[in-house]
């Protein structure tokens, strides 16, 4: 019943402040937004690279295995 109780009151006041201070919240999120987009860039460039080389690694795997084989 506290949890449900704190959560309410927490969120009567966030809306509260983003109400009364609606510009300092543009102004945050005006600098949080594009930082966000490259943090979130640089994950995605990161999970491709080494999708990219994990496939890149099977497939050498199977080559090598395939002229192992006819050895």
């Amino acid at each position: 019943m506290a949890n449900i109780i704190f959560g309410l009151v927490s969120l009567a006041l966030g809306l509260w402040g983003v109400s009364v201070w609606w510009w300092s919240v543009v102004e945050v999120l005006r600098g949080v937004v594009p930082v966000a987009l490259i943090l979130l860039g640089l994950v995605a460039l990161g999970a491709g690279v080494t999708r990219m080389r994990d496939q890149n690694s099977s497939t050498n795997d199977l080559v090598d295995d395939a002229f192992s084989a006819e050895e």
